[in-house]
């Protein structure tokens, strides 16, 4: 069973630029957090009350460099110089080092993971593409790749660092007055949380359907496979009410399980998050008619408190977008933890050349030594079979449907191993040959 942190291994082999895109985008939403602490302290130099160290360190240091008198004029000039600064600088370093790799990571990952699809697809047992019908296994390869290709980019290059400016947020906030910070980080993390749950509620539903989903799309692609098949039979109008109630019935969870879930918990976040910025103000006004706080100091907390809760929407967004793709994702993995045929041929990665494979010359002696098998342990289709074709005898398997001529030749194929016996040509075990140079000496219409 495929599980998340499957879907984390997805984009394994580029975890250094994982790791340095992140941290770029992290670092630059907490530089960002500056701008609402220099308009503050900007305007705490118009009202005439003191600056914080930093601020006042950071003019001292201009003064002494540029050689002029420290007052009103130059303590307004360096703050906004740094309003200036942050916002000018954030621009290109945000697209190069975020945007950038952003999308190199999950676009080679997809290069990567579509190679590893198409070796799952070409060494899975050959019974596998006998129960799942082929448009399935497209389907799930092709969507699962694409909703990982698109998850990245606003996993780690949204959804992390707006966590961080979040965290970056209440910091600042806990420097200046600590009992609002605390207030808002519980109010926060309530948010969060019931989001979460209520999410979890929604995950099940959109991983029950998806199955639904691929079901139907299946049912699709064989009316396409079988069409003359449909039309032989005049069964048009039963295929097509077929259809149309899987089709209602789904749109029936879109509706009114999964969409009206997530309309439900838009309106409880807005709601919350409006009466949690409504107390926010209140303490903060409450804090600055006291005297506690000064009028910059009230102007930062309330700007970066609007900053926090305003994240929580794009958030919900992208943790929402992540669920609906969550399921998919999950069953690509499933996939491609399938284990491998015993007939599965040896994928080096390159083309080998014809004197790298065993070139075998059989004389065409076959023997069949007390051969059984079948598909269910306790249903045998061929049950001690004994059969000796000589080279350039020409033999013809006759029977009824279901008797097992193709099943015989299938095995002689290595598709299947016996239950019991052997298989040999020219007195030799098929299966201690390579299975390539086998396949290679035969043929088959």
């Amino acid at each position: 069973m495929a599980t998340f942190r499957d879907i984390i291994k997805y984009y394994q082999a580029y975890l250094p630029l994982s790791i340095l895109s992140i941290g770029a985008s992290s670092v630059l939403e907490l530089i960002d957090l500056i701008v609402p602490y220099a308009i503050g302290q900007t305007l705490n130099i118009l009202s005439e009350r003191p600056t914080d160290w930093p601020m006042e360190n950071l003019i001292g240091a201009v003064s002494n460099v540029t050689r002029l008198p420290t007052n009103q004029l130059l303590s307004l000039s360096v703050t906004l110089g740094l309003i200036f600064l942050v916002s000018i600088t954030k621009g290109p370093t945000m697209a190069w080092l975020g945007h950038w790799y952003h999308w190199v990571v999950p676009l080679k990952a997809r290069r990567d993971h579509f190679q590893n699809a198409v070796k799952k697809i070409l060494t899975l047992p050959i019974e596998f593409y006998d129960e799942n019908n082929p448009g399935r296994i497209a389907n799930r390869i092709s969507k699962g790749v694409l909703n990982h290709t698109w998850t990245y980019p606003e996993i780690a290059g949204v959804l992390i660092p707006k966590l961080v400016r979040v965290v970056g947020i209440f910091i600042v906030i806990c420097l200046i007055e600590w009992e609002i910070a605390i207030l808002f980080l519980i109010s926060f993390i309530f948010i969060l949380s019931f989001t979460t749950k209520t999410l979890q509620h929604l995950v099940e539903i959109e991983v029950t359907f998806d199955k639904y989903e691929e079901n139907t799309e299946s049912h699709n692609s064989e009316i396409i496979t079988n069409i003359k098949t449909v039309k032989a039979f005049a069964t048009e109008t039963q295929e097509l009410h077929k259809q149309t109630t899987r089709i209602n019935r789904a749109l029936k969870v879109i509706i009114y399980r999964i969409h009206r879930g997530y309309v439900w918990l838009s309106m409880y976040q807005t709601t919350v998050v409006q009466f949690c910025l409504f107390f926010i103000l209140g303490l903060t006004l409450s804090a600055t008619l006291s005297g506690e706080i000064s009028l910059g100091y009230f102007v930062t907390i309330y700007t970066l408190a609007s900053m926090a809760y305003a994240e929580i929407t794009p958030i919900s967004q992208l943790t929402e977008e992540f669920v609906r793709r969550y399921a998919s994702m999950i069953r690509f993995h499933e996939f491609m933890q399938l284990p491998i045929g015993s007939d599965a041929a040896n994928l080096s990665g390159e083309i080998a050349s014809s004197s790298q494979i065993n070139a075998y010359k059989f004389t065409g002696k076959v023997e069949l030594s007390n051969l059984s098998f079948g598909y269910n342990q306790n249903q045998p289709v061929l049950q001690d079979i004994n059969l000796l074709i000589t080279p350039c005898q020409t033999v013809a398997l006759v029977g009824k449907s279901g008797s097992g001529k193709s099943t015989l030749v299938k095995l002689i194929f290595r598709y299947f191993q016996p239950n019991q016996g052997k298989i040999l040509i020219d007195g030799e075990d098929i299966n201690t040959l390579d299975i390539t140079g086998y396949r290679r000496r035969l043929a088959i219409v």
